[in-house]
């Protein structure tokens, strides 16, 4: 088990928690709460608009979105991690 890995994923799981969190305490600004939904997959969103996947993402909901980007994005950072405590051996 990686150490780095699972920090990594911890500080994006914070960034996911909290930019939530901000969402719904905007009240009842839908563009402050779309704002801070994206905030943590906006890249990820980027990268497949620019694949021209940008219609079949466009009727997806907040769950699926975050299911669809922020499980590879886990497990991204945590091989990263692993990658980076292999070298340090």
């Amino acid at each position: 088990m990686s150490r780095i890995g699972l920090i990594f994923c911890g500080v994006y799981a914070a960034i996911i928690l909290g930019c939530v969190a901000l969402s719904l305490s905007a009240g009842g600004d839908p563009k402050g709460q779309f704002i801070f939904m994206q905030l943590p997959i906006a890249l990820q969103g980027s990268l497949a608009q620019q694949l021209g996947l940008g219609s079949q993402l466009a009727g997806l909901s907040w769950f699926w979105a975050y299911a669809l980007f922020g499980i590879p994005t886990f497990a991204l950072l945590y091989a990263v991690g692993w990658l980076i405590t292999r070298a340090r051996l």
